[in-house]
């Protein structure tokens, strides 16, 4: 006689199966993946990798990326204006337009200090009360000095914002959104800075230089009120891995030190070795050297130029939300080296220009490159524990000023020493040398990897 098994309890006996079966089976690790780092003893518990911000939190930091710096967006067609209205020589005006990205470098690793100690929330309003501020203050400037002291206080405010935001968004999304909400987060910026010098130079028109900095105070004001209602001081302090009571109370806590991002080994170089070229090239080749080689050589009208660079834009946009997404899916580490390859294979192609149509199409190409851009921000942070990615995002962020620069100078420099032949040349070795670098370190990990 068969007895027969009621159906609840054949579900169950699979169920435990199944879980019987999971159990047994191996777990492996991908190759070069990100690690998790316990945290010292006596430091603020460290929060599992898990994205717990809010829909609306995560909008909201999104949209606040570009609002710090808005007036110095939007102050750009302005310049001469202002340097007739005040009056200035070509030295103090250059002292102005440096005062903005001097300040930056100078709060760029204090900013990483700030948000292990006390919550990115709170130390992010206050930055974007400071942008505000000083904005209002452009409006009232009345010399060369007084502006670029204006501009000094708008760098500092827009350096600690952006260090808190990124530092809240890598630390929030978790990884399986990671990706994504970077490259929402990249690609907004990215679009204000297409539109908002356009805005900044058609008011200026009737209304006057100044508009550009009310514009800021405005956008500033924004950010601040959408971070103060729209957010959570528990959600920042999971996010660097305080304790939820510290981080809401304001009480500083003691952080990890600079010498502990060295647990991000291989993989932490790897991020920065890639956030130096993306920075390098974009700012020196692509922003500096292709427009003048398209006016000088192939003798295209400035018009010409920027619709290159609008199309262009809208390209590495496109690209960069394709970018996060396929991090997401594919793996960040997977995902990267292949991505280094292809940002060099763009540098490599601007040697072998030689008419408006190969210029054209290797100028596009420039921003299908731009795939690489979000990665190296998505790799820091799978490398870093929580408490340590405010040290480890001030350093990413050092690193990209330090690139922008540098780049520039650099390539004026190879400019008129051998002419853009030369400056193609440098910009290809050292593509290549950094792409050789990161291959070298993969290699490196995966047989380490293998060894353990």
């Amino acid at each position: 006689m068969v007895c027969a098994v009621p159906e609840r309890a054949a579900d169950s006996a699979l169920a435990r199966s199944a879980h019987t079966r999971a159990h047994r089976r191996p777990h492996r690790r991908p190759r070069f993946a990100a690690l998790s780092y316990p945290a010292k003893v006596g430091a603020a518990p460290s929060h599992g990798d898990d994205g717990f911000l809010t829909r609306a939190e995560a909008w909201a930091l999104i949209g606040c990326q570009p609002l710090a710096q808005l007036s110095n967006q939007a102050l750009l067609p302005s310049l001469g204006a202002m340097r007739a209205d005040l009056d200035l020589s070509y030295a103090e005006l250059g002292l102005v337009v440096a005062a903005f990205g001097v300040a930056r470098l100078c709060v760029d690793l204090p900013a990483g200090s700030l948000g292990s100690r006390w919550n990115p929330r709170s130390v992010l309003i206050i930055a974007l009360a400071a942008s505000a501020m000083g904005s209002f203050g452009g409006v009232l400037a009345s010399n060369g000095w007084q502006m670029a002291l204006i501009r000094f206080v708008i760098g500092i405010g827009s350096s600690v914002a952006q260090a808190m935001i990124l530092a809240w968004i890598v630390g929030g999304s978790g990884r399986l959104a990671r990706g994504r909400v970077l490259a929402r987060s990249e690609a907004l910026f990215s679009v204000s800075g297409l539109f908002i010098p356009a805005l900044g130079g058609l008011l200026a028109g009737p209304l006057g230089w100044r508009v550009a900095f009310v514009l800021g105070a405005l956008a500033a004001t924004a950010g601040l009120l959408a971070i103060a209602l729209g957010t959570r001081p528990s959600s920042a302090a999971r996010a660097v891995g305080l304790s939820s009571s510290s981080g809401s109370s304001g009480e500083t806590v003691t952080g990890d030190g600079w010498l502990d991002l060295r647990s991000g080994g291989s993989v932490l170089l790897v991020a920065y070795l890639a956030t130096f070229i993306v920075f390098f090239c974009r700012n020196g080749m692509l922003n500096a050297v292709v427009p003048v080689l398209g006016v000088d050589r192939f003798k295209f009208q400035p018009f010409e130029i920027g619709l290159l660079f609008s199309v262009l834009n809208a390209i590495g946009i496109g690209a960069v939300l394709f970018g996060g997404r396929a991090a997401d899916r594919f793996g960040r580490h997977r995902t990267l080296l292949p991505a280094l390859a292809l940002h060099a294979l763009a540098q490599t192609l601007l040697i072998a220009v030689q008419n408006p149509v190969t210029y054209l199409a290797v100028g596009l190409f420039q921003g299908v490159a731009c795939f690489v851009n979000p990665l190296p921000t998505i790799v820091m942070g799978d490398a870093l524990a929580p408490r340590l990615r405010p040290r480890g995002i001030a350093v990413y962020r050092a690193v990209c000023d330090v690139a922008v620069l540098c780049a520039p100078a650099s390539m004026g420099l190879a400019l008129q020493a051998g002419g853009f032949t030369a400056a193609e040349l440098l910009n290809f070795g050292t593509s290549a040398v950094i792409l050789t670098a990161v291959a070298l370190l993969y290699i490196r990990r995966s047989s380490d990897s293998g060894r353990a």
